[in-house]
């Protein structure tokens, strides 16, 4: 019997022990579960991850580690160079750009054409990411070069584009800017050109905004071309800085009269009237001119005196 009671009492004692183990242990336990259920939000944080040019992963390297973490402006994307292009509408147009990477297999980088204006991926490596067929990326195997080419340029085509290089420590960034601009023909004057009979004519025509000399460029006369008329005109282009075509028409006459235009390759025509004067017909027109002047001079006298005479025959 006393036994028994002995048994009972430590049956009781244990059963105490173990609600006070419950309840100094389980806290804790439950504390390490919400932590591992729950990560902290630096531990919910993505990690970049790139290849270092050497040294063991998670080796520290100049400028970065084998795992870094999130990447910042700074560390992602550097702009290194930029180019400004200009292109004339409707042309072709080729913008550059070099890795200046090893181009061993192994370390090849990728390198895609964003356009900035809307930050649509134009090409990735040698695909090509838009339904606009006049983009392509040009890349001769085995070079350094990527280059994109843009056929049929459009006034909407004017902007910057990024050539993105990604390499083991981020993205290295080309950009270049394009302007397209649309030539014009310019011939100097308000519109007419006047000279006399035997004098020479010698009309200027101005390719204005052309990044190149166009192909051709055509006088007309009264809609006749006359580029190839020997007998008396010439026509002489200057390529220089301004591209510029001089016509030159000998001996002027009456029949060289007209509408003179200027037709470029690449341009809007431009016009000029041109009126020749015949020396004589001037030197005929003034002397009736001053005797006109004269009559009317002495007609305005005569009527003076006959009103002054009615007055006196009406005052007697």
């Amino acid at each position: 019997m006393i036994f028994q009671r002995r048994v009972s009492g430590m049956g009781s004692a244990l059963v105490l022990l173990l609600v006070v183990v419950q309840l100094v242990l389980i806290p804790d336990a439950a504390a390490d579960s919400l932590e591992t259920a729950e990560p902290s939000v630096e531990s919910r944080m993505p990690r970049w991850v790139t290849a270092s040019p050497s040294g063991s992963p998670g080796e520290e390297t100049e400028g970065f580690s084998m795992v870094s973490p999130l990447p910042t402006p700074s560390n992602l994307t550097k702009t290194n160079t930029s180019d400004n292009i200009t292109a004339q509408l409707g042309a072709s147009v080729f913008l550059p750009c070099k890795t200046h990477h090893s181009m061993e297999r192994q370390h090849l980088p990728q390198v895609s054409w964003v356009r900035r204006r809307d930050w649509h991926i134009l090409t990735s490596g040698t695909l090509t990411y838009t339904k606009e067929a006049r983009f392509s990326v040009h890349h001769p195997e085995g070079s350094t070069e990527w280059t994109l080419a843009i056929k049929y340029v459009e006034l909407s085509d004017a902007g910057t584009y990024e050539c993105q290089i990604s390499t083991g420590g981020g993205i290295v960034s080309h950009l270049v800017h394009l302007n397209v601009v649309v030539p014009r023909a310019v011939i100097p004057g308000n519109g007419e050109y006047h000279v006399d009979t035997g004098s020479t004519i010698s009309l200027d025509c101005f390719i204005e905004q052309s990044p190149k000399a166009p192909q051709y460029i055509f006088w007309y006369h009264n809609s006749r071309m006359i580029n190839y008329d020997k007998d008396r005109s010439t026509v002489h282009i200057d390529t220089g800085p301004r591209v510029r075509s001089r016509l030159t028409v000998n001996n002027a006459r009456s029949s060289d009269s007209g509408n003179y235009t200027c037709a470029a390759a690449n341009t809007d025509p431009a016009s000029i009237t041109v009126y020749i004067t015949e020396a004589n017909k001037i030197a005929a027109i003034q002397p009736r001119a001053v005797d006109g002047a004269n009559s009317l001079s002495g007609c305005m006298a005569l009527m003076t005196a006959l009103l002054f005479l009615c007055h006196a025959l009406a005052a007697y």
